[in-house]
């Protein structure tokens, strides 16, 4: 086997390689809603691609009033914006169809601070904070310190980016 041919080779594995992992990349972007937002691509609520869930199944509603994720279930959800949100008593799932945009997470539920950078991405419902009585979700809990060290000038850039 001459030269030419053992570099053809391993070029030619190479870009099997690369083919492979830019598959695995884009299968992982869409399983984590991840998407430049001027593409438009992404959805106006962070939903799991199977069963349509908006913020994992927590319940929006009592993170404002025990300031805490907490789990909604089947029987008290309730279809809002193309998503499922699931509640953790009649009551809150009342709160939440009087008034729904006081309660929804901002920007869909995705990762707050993705949005500041100009992108969608899944958010993790036990990283949240509520600022000025609005509710962000973050994707971890380092993500959710970046956003809050950025204050005032994050969300302000979020908003931008958001619309």
């Amino acid at each position: 086997m001459n030269t030419n041919s053992k570099i053809k080779k391993i070029f030619k594995f190479l870009g099997s390689l690369v083919g492979l992992f830019l598959i695995i990349a884009i299968i992982f972007a869409l399983y984590k809603h991840i998407y430049p937002l001027p593409m438009g691509i992404h959805s106006t609520v962070s939903r799991s691609l199977l069963s349509g869930k908006a913020i994992n199944g927590y319940d929006p509603v009592a993170f404002f009033k025990e300031n805490k994720a907490v789990k909604g279930n089947k029987e008290t959800s309730y279809d809002w914006n193309s998503a499922k949100w699931y509640f953790s008593s009649q009551e809150n799932l009342d709160l939440f169809k009087n008034d729904p945009g006081k309660y929804a997470p901002q920007y869909g539920g995705y990762c707050a601070f993705a949005v500041v950078n100009g992108f969608s991405a899944e958010a993790d419902p036990e990283s949240f904070e509520i600022i000025d009585d609005k509710l962000y979700l973050c994707a971890n809990p380092e993500i959710k310190d970046d956003f809050k060290k950025e204050g005032a000038e994050a969300i302000k850039k979020a908003n931008e980016n958001w619309k």
